[in-house]
């Protein structure tokens, strides 16, 4: 794909399934990753990298750690040309069990740690760069039990949609909405439970996270140069617009 040569990337939830997928397929293109996780870096995963990178181990949910980081990045990069936030919090909480103070923390890492990155990095945006959020099919459906976090996804498609007017012509801005991806969160379900959600997608199968990898680079790529406030639903044609 043209346009990803030499970029520089920041990717938060960094060591995820769909994260790191994602960082395989830009990898191919020799970019600088600025690479956002709360969790320890995996050595063994980054030591296969050919491509440039930093790690920084952040607690998203704080706009004072993403503003450090950001002082530290703009010591070294003059400009940022793609953001991917693919970090996320996904618990299974009945709302008589739902606190204020999950509900708050859902929202934070779900939503507003979207707003934190992209206004903190936003003086730093090139020319022609992309923003490319994740979302999720429980932000345009609801979810029976995840209600925090199928409110904090449907703020990002409107989040999307505001900036994709906002922040033109200089930078493209798109939401991706998965379905039920072989991930961890699907991992951990019981097999009865799992393959029941399979059963009811009309291609009988998970996506895997490389399929979402790919349509996050062509969001990236000159090929959606015409491409900004959409929304792509990757998931196996579970749910339908």
């Amino acid at each position: 794909m043209n346009g990803l040569n030499n970029k520089t990337v920041i990717i938060t939830g960094a060591l995820g399934g769909i994260a790191k997928a994602t960082i395989q397929a830009f990898d191919k293109y020799n970019v600088n990753f600025i690479l956002i996780d709360v969790v320890d870096k995996d050595k063994n995963f980054l030591s296969t990298l050919k491509s440039a990178y930093q790690y920084f181990k952040c607690d998203i949910s704080s706009s004072d750690a993403i503003d450090q980081i950001k002082s530290r990045v703009e010591a070294q990069f003059k400009t940022i040309d793609f953001i991917i936030h693919a970090a996320g919090l996904y618990q299974h909480i009945e709302l008589a069990d739902l606190s204020y103070e999950e509900w708050n923390r859902q929202i934070t890492v779900n939503l507003n740690a979207n707003y934190y990155l992209i206004k903190s990095f936003l003086p730093l945006l090139a020319a022609q760069s992309s923003i490319v959020n994740i979302s999720s099919i429980a932000g345009h459906q609801g979810s029976i039990a995840h209600t925090a976090y199928a409110t904090a996804k449907g703020g990002v498609l409107a989040l999307t949609k505001s900036l994709a007017i906002e922040l033109a012509p200089k930078t493209r801005v798109n939401t991706i909405s998965p379905g039920l991806i072989d991930t961890a969160m699907m991992q951990g379900m019981c097999d009865e439970k799992r393959n029941g959600m399979i059963q009811t997608t009309p291609l009988k199968r998970l996506g895997q996270p490389d399929e979402i990898a790919e349509v996050i680079k062509f969001l990236c790529s000159s090929g959606a140069s015409y491409i900004t406030g959409e929304n792509i639903h990757v998931n196996g044609g579970l749910y339908r617009e």
